[in-house]
């Protein structure tokens, strides 16, 4: 909704059918995979933002791993030492 509300276009090519991308209000450019992203100043006026999304949750006794993720970058962590 940000993007939409911004100006910004989203939507997946024929080439690419399987991931949305973000796209100026005219034009067949960036083609951005991804809604925040850091230093992309070509689409920072059409919702892209450096701001990361950000949830907090306490853990308890029974929780038995942790989930750290990000855009292109995952890291599972389960009962090792790492």
């Amino acid at each position: 909704m940000r993007i939409i509300n911004c100006g910004g276009r989203i939507f997946a090519t024929e080439e690419d059918p399987s991931v949305n991308r973000v796209w100026m209000p005219k034009g067949d450019c960036p083609g951005l995979a991804m809604a925040r992203a850091f230093g992309n100043f070509c689409l920072k006026d059409y919702g892209v933002t450096s701001i990361p999304d950000v949830s907090y949750r306490k853990l308890t006794k029974q929780d038995e791993f942790v989930v750290l993720a990000s855009d292109g970058v995952s890291i599972f962590i389960s009962g090792c030492q790492l």
